[in-house]
């Protein structure tokens, strides 16, 4: 079941998805994205998946009527895959603080042409909702947005990120 929302918005054009999966151990993973257009040519911006562990963000949230709620995760990034027409890297992250009430999400951030002076940026990842079967439940109900918004925060976050690192000035 795919659930596809699009809209455009001033510079930045945006939409997520998000699905679900059965993994072969029978766990029910939920599957999450959000692209963003980042105003940059791809070849300014695909080496600095390279170093990403020195600027991605140490804490993922959402935005509450305009206020960032943010919690600390504990993150791990792979190592960068560059080629002529897409770069990704591996991410994973885990709340810090208490780990059984948040997801553990694993997925990649994934950069590629878009243009010649505009790159899609795309967060990528699954999760299993915690808390076994209640935890199923309440995703369906609110975990779910939640996480959709917290992908579509940490795009944004490192479009902010790669624009402001490859700027002209």
């Amino acid at each position: 079941m795919t659930d596809r929302r699009q809209r455009s918005e001033g510079p930045l054009y945006r939409h997520y998805a998000a699905r679900m999966a059965t993994h072969r151990s029978g766990k029910r993973l939920i599957h999450v994205v959000h692209t963003v257009r980042v105003r940059r040519p791809f070849d300014a911006l695909s080496g600095t998946l390279a170093s990403a562990s020195d600027w991605m963000p140490r804490a993922v949230g959402v935005r509450i009527a305009g206020v960032p709620v943010r919690k600390r995760v504990s993150m791990r990034i792979g190592d960068a895959v560059l080629t002529s027409t897409w770069a990704a890297v591996s991410l994973s992250w885990t709340a810090t603080f208490p780990r059984r009430l948040f997801p553990n999400m694993e997925g990649k951030v994934a950069l590629s042409p878009a243009g010649l002076n505009e790159t899609k940026l795309a967060v990528s990842g699954m999760y299993e909702p915690p808390l076994g079967r209640v935890g199923e439940n309440l995703n369906s109900a609110v975990l779910h947005s939640v996480a959709e918004m917290t992908v579509k925060e940490l795009a944004e976050s490192i479009a902010a990120r790669l624009e402001k690192r490859t700027s002209p000035d």
